[in-house]
């Protein structure tokens, strides 16, 4: 029994899916997957910031500093923009308990 490799977009568009309430296992019928809890797994990369990860080869092991950890620009750009975000809401929120804003 081979591997399956699945590509950036493929996981990307997956979890965009689950992410909208379509169900795992209708995902992986029209996309070709082996099986949903890759799906899972997928979103919880996604979820913590670890696009990385979906770029990822089999045995590699990123915990451990090994492997390829270039993201594509769009994504560094994104997450740089969502950093800035929640930056700003926490002096927000400082500012308005001080009574500044």
């Amino acid at each position: 029994m081979a591997n399956n490799r699945y590509s950036y977009e493929t996981k990307l568009e997956a979890v965009r899916l689950l992410n909208e309430g379509v169900p795992g296992r209708k995902i992986c019928k029209m996309l070709g997957l082996k099986s949903d809890g890759l799906i899972y797994t997928w979103r919880k990369y996604v979820r913590n910031g670890d696009y990385y990860r979906l770029n990822q080869k089999p045995g590699k092991q990123y915990k451990y500093n090994k492997g390829n950890f270039e993201l594509p620009s769009d994504v560094i750009k994104d997450m740089e923009i969502k950093q800035m975000k929640e930056e700003l809401e926490v002096i927000k929120k400082y500012l308005i308990m001080e009574g500044l804003w």
